[in-house]
């Protein structure tokens, strides 16, 4: 459509020196993001292959990952981002799942499920497609878009890192989407562990409990009280046979969750006994 552009703010090679090292950072770089908006499709796509390290079979593919509907209404089944964000999502997710579960083998369930869920969140992938430069890229027809704002534009890089994953294991193979997804992706679920693991009090406690007994901590329903929707449940927490601590809550999960709490504000007290 002839309102269609490419739009986004220009970056810097700082941007490529992020991922690729100082090497990257030179003059060169600047003569290939210099006058963006001027380009033709060919000089963007190479840019892009220069930006992403892969050289496309079949440039097509490269082309459609940066299309949003918006700019081919009538064929969007065909020619934008969309079918190709649907691969990459399940592609992503099967790597970080098998990360997370490789990378924190003493993690439980319930902690790998919230370190796999702010992994692939919107806001984490929007953050990763403007970190890779990603944004400049993107070809949409913003006249047919109801708004045009941050938000918008985090939620276009979320969409086109999935449909660039889900480009390159169709044109590249597997590895080669695998790993741009260790390059890009990997290096933040090291982040996010540490930040979900420090404050989810039953990974906390796990830690604790682990390194001062080599036991997992135990959790008990004591007590089920109520009926229907007024259920309330006790839940106790042990190491070996020893309660840490107790809570109550109206879900056996939440109960847990408070006993973990309620076990490492008693833990410090006792170790200074």
């Amino acid at each position: 459509m002839a309102s269609s552009q490419c739009i986004g703010r220009k970056f810097g090679c700082d941007k490529i020196e992020l991922l690729f090292g100082p090497s990257r950072r030179n003059a060169d770089c600047y003569d290939i993001i210099q006058g963006m908006e001027e380009w033709n499709t060919d000089d963007k796509l190479t840019a892009l292959e220069m930006l992403l390290q892969v050289q496309f079979h079949d440039r097509m593919l490269l082309q459609r990952a940066f299309t949003h509907h918006s700019c081919c209404p009538e064929t969007a089944r065909r020619d934008s981002y969309d079918t190709l964000e649907f691969l990459g999502d399940a592609i992503i997710s099967a790597h970080v799942v098998e990360y997370i579960y490789r990378s924190f083998p003493d993690a439980s369930e319930g902690e790998m499920t919230a370190i796999k869920s702010e992994a692939v969140s919107r806001r984490v992938f929007a953050m990763i497609g403007q970190q890779l430069g990603l944004f400049p890229y993107i070809c949409v027809d913003i006249a047919n878009l109801r708004t045009f704002n941050e938000r918008s534009r985090d939620s276009l890089c979320a969409d086109v890192l999935e449909a660039l994953v889900g480009a390159i294991h169709i044109d590249q193979g597997p590895e080669a989407a695998r790993a741009l997804i260790a390059r890009a992706i990997f290096p933040m679920i090291e982040q996010i562990s540490q930040q979900t693991l420090d404050t989810n009090p039953k990974g906390r406690l796990q830690k604790i409990v682990l390194n001062r007994s080599g036991a997992l901590p135990r959790y008990r329903v004591l007590e089920q009280n109520g009926r229907n929707n007024d259920r309330t449940f006790v839940v106790g927490v042990f190491e070996q046979e020893t309660l840490l601590g107790t809570a109550q809550a109206s879900s056996i999960k939440e109960a847990g969750r408070l006993a973990a709490r309620a076990a490492l504000e008693r833990l410090p007290a006792e170790g200074n006994g």
